[in-house]
């Protein structure tokens, strides 16, 4: 095989895999898959590969808040669409004013059998007619 083909066969095969042995802990790692250091110890090998910046900051981001807040929003909205669909409105999303209440001139009691004091028209005992 010639050199040009050898060098295109290693190029479609892809880089060969960075490894590093940390003699202290007697431990063989691949340095871009533990941002360049040692997992036991953080050891560094000269000349390790690090992370990408991307892989670093996607590693320090707090991915379950963002979730838990992202679930809350969800959660919200599909509160809001059941409450529309089931003709609940809610006070902030109405699209006109409430009416004005009502006055009357004259007052109207409630009856005797809803606040428990008898009647005047109403007799005890009760009338037989022939």
């Amino acid at each position: 095989m010639s050199d040009a083909v050898r060098t295109a066969a290693r190029a479609v095969r892809g880089p060969r895999p960075v490894r590093a042995h940390c003699e202290l802990d007697d431990w063989t790692f691949d340095p871009r898959y533990t941002d360049g250091r040692c997992p036991i110890c953080g050891w560094q090998p000269p000349g390790a590969p690090s992370a990408p910046v991307w892989v670093l900051a996607a590693r320090k981001f707090e991915w379950e808040l963002t979730g838990l807040f992202l679930l809350l929003v969800v959660l919200v909205i599909l509160g809001a669409a059941v409450a529309a669909a089931a003709g609940y409105r809610l006070p902030l999303f109405r699209s006109h004013p409430p009416a004005p209440a009502v006055t009357h001139t004259s007052v109207t009691h409630a009856s005797g059998a809803r606040t428990g004091t008898p009647t005047p028209h109403t007799s005890a005992s009760p009338s037989h007619h022939p």
